[in-house]
């Protein structure tokens, strides 16, 4: 079977070509056939359905091409969804106004708003006690954190309550 970074290096062309940003590649053995999921994103707005549907024609177009290529395999591609881990600039930029939260090796807690990503990558975060700045390297693997609404609860009739007319 074929590596994650030969994978990649075989659909570098056609993920520049589309403006598609590749965020993991992973491989896996299928009780009937052998899978392949690519997690594709773009830098601006979000990556619709209808764009994964035509990235996936492309790259089975090209896997289809290889010599290596099992006759039946599995391919998915679809968006990380929103609490995949943030790795690259682009994605901490794409984010900027949402609270992420990242646990260090130490496992110590930085949560934060991002406020700004800098020319030279670093992150602004805003926590309670003020801003900070962050290295990509610091904060690589951090979260979005995904804040519910609250539900408006109507409160309960009393028994012997009647309704208003």
């Amino acid at each position: 079977m074929i590596t994650s970074a030969e994978i990649q290096n075989l659909i570098q062309p056609l993920l520049e070509a589309e403006r598609i940003k590749l965020c993991d590649i992973r491989l896996g053995t299928g009780a009937r056939r052998p899978l392949i999921q690519l997690f594709v994103d773009i830098e601006e707005g979000n990556i619709t359905i209808d764009q994964c549907a035509d990235f996936s024609r492309l790259v089975q177009d090209v896997l289809d091409l290889q010599p290596w290529a099992p006759f039946d395999y599995r391919l998915e591609v679809s968006s990380p969804g929103v609490t995949s881990p943030l790795r690259e600039a682009w994605q901490f930029r794409k984010n900027i106004g949402r609270t992420i939260r990242h646990i260090t090796e130490q496992g110590t807690e930085r949560m934060g708003s991002i406020i700004e990503i800098t020319a030279d990558d670093k992150i602004r975060l805003r926590h309670q006690d003020g801003d900070e700045n962050y290295s990509l390297a610091e904060l690589a693997g951090a979260r979005v954190v995904m804040e519910s609404p609250l539900k408006q609860i109507k409160p309960k009739r009393m028994r012997n309550e009647t309704r208003g007319r």
